[in-house]
């Protein structure tokens, strides 16, 4: 069978599976040193990563067989519960604080962060609000009434504190508004007030300066915030062409922090070189225009709106990442989709790719086959 015969879904899928099987490979070799020193087993990161794997394949198929039409209908009860979870991770006793934030809910031995469920909840509630107004318009005041959930949501995640997932979710609803049609003014005056609210957060908060900083000159402190992009940089530079080799990297030797989470493709990098880091930064770019293929290929104004959001969710979590660890983007904390460690966002990257393939499958223009078949 031809490339050009090759049904949109199972490519999407085939890029799904590739993208995990790399993310195997480059996390054990960025964890096996830190599983053996903390956890006395060099397997600790993997195994647990590739268990979260398959269980999100599973769920991935599961949703690319349930109507997206469903979701829709659930929007309301879903950005209740969604509210209620953000909000859960803020009560003592039930959330769990990290790193400076309470992000995380533990329920039976697993620590979930609610807000990477948001990035599909917000996005079908607010896909279903639009796609209702082809049928009945609303009025301002309706549509003030609806958007308050969304507001209410935005600013609980910004008090975890997590302005990278805050700011990510508002993209996505601009971005919608903007396909929608709504008018320019209108649009220029969302991202003005965003902006000046992401400005008064980064001054306000040293932490937030110091990523700013180490941004724009990560030389003024080498070892203070400018340290990770440093690393990164120099990580970069020593698998030059063709890498130091699978296994031989350096940076996962506690040089490079995160190197298993926010850095990973420096490690790729470093170990596979510049021809492997732009091969993967090729299929991430292929695997981005097949997401946004769903979406505009979609028989209705439902299909169009989640199908983009979603894509975008996906598209821009990859783009901070790979602009953060080139230097080309402040540092944001948002994981490598579906190769980073983080067992709850690759759950929901699955739950996205699922969603999206379902959209697929309902799609006009494409034969009837099974998911991922």
């Amino acid at each position: 069978m031809s490339t050009l015969t090759i049904p949109l879904h199972r490519k999407i899928v085939w890029l799904v599976v590739f993208f995990l099987l790399v993310g195997q490979i480059m996390l054990f070799s960025a964890t096996g040193v830190m599983g053996m020193q903390r956890y006395g087993s060099e397997f600790y990161y993997v195994t647990r990563q590739a268990m979260a794997a398959l269980g999100g394949l599973v769920v991935m198929i599961f949703f690319a067989r349930v109507r997206y039409q469903n979701w829709a209908k659930l929007a309301y009860p879903l950005m209740a519960l969604q509210i209620l979870l953000v909000a859960a991770t803020m009560v003592a006793g039930v959330g769990h604080h990290a790193q400076g934030a309470s992000r995380w809910l533990r329920l039976a031995g697993f620590t979930f962060q609610p807000s990477e469920l948001a990035k599909i909840t917000l996005t079908i509630y607010f896909a279903s609000l639009l796609a209702r107004r082809h049928e009945a318009p609303f009025t301002r005041k309706q549509w003030g009434v609806r958007l308050i959930p969304i507001f209410v949501l935005l600013a609980l995640i910004f008090k975890q504190p997590d302005l990278g997932t805050t700011v990510l979710l508002t993209a996505i609803v601009v971005s919608l508004l903007f396909i929608a049609g709504m008018k320019p003014k209108y649009l220029l005056s969302f991202l003005g007030v965003g902006g000046i609210l992401v400005v008064y957060a980064m001054l306000n908060s040293p932490y937030r300066k110091r990523r700013v900083v180490a941004f724009l000159n990560p030389w003024a402190d080498p070892q203070g915030s400018g340290f990770q992009t440093i690393q990164s940089f120099l990580s970069f530079h020593s698998g030059k062409l063709f890498g130091v080799g699978l296994g031989n990297g350096n940076s996962k030797l506690f040089f490079l922090p995160e190197v298993h989470t926010d850095f990973i493709f420096s490690l790729i990098g470093e170990e596979l070189g510049f021809v492997g880091a732009i091969f993967l930064l090729s299929l991430f770019t292929y695997f981005a225009y097949l997401l946004f293929k769903v979406a505009f290929q979609s028989k209705d104004p439902l299909g169009c709106y989640l199908g983009f959001g979603l894509a975008l969710s996906l598209v821009l979590q990859i783009a901070v990442n790979l602009g953060g660890v080139t230097g080309l983007l402040p540092v944001k904390g948002l994981p490598l989709p579906f190769i980073s460690w983080g067992r709850s966002a690759l759950i929901v990257n699955l739950i996205t790719v699922g969603i999206l393939l379902n959209i697929v499958r309902q799609s006009p223009i494409t034969p009837k086959t099974p998911a991922g078949g």
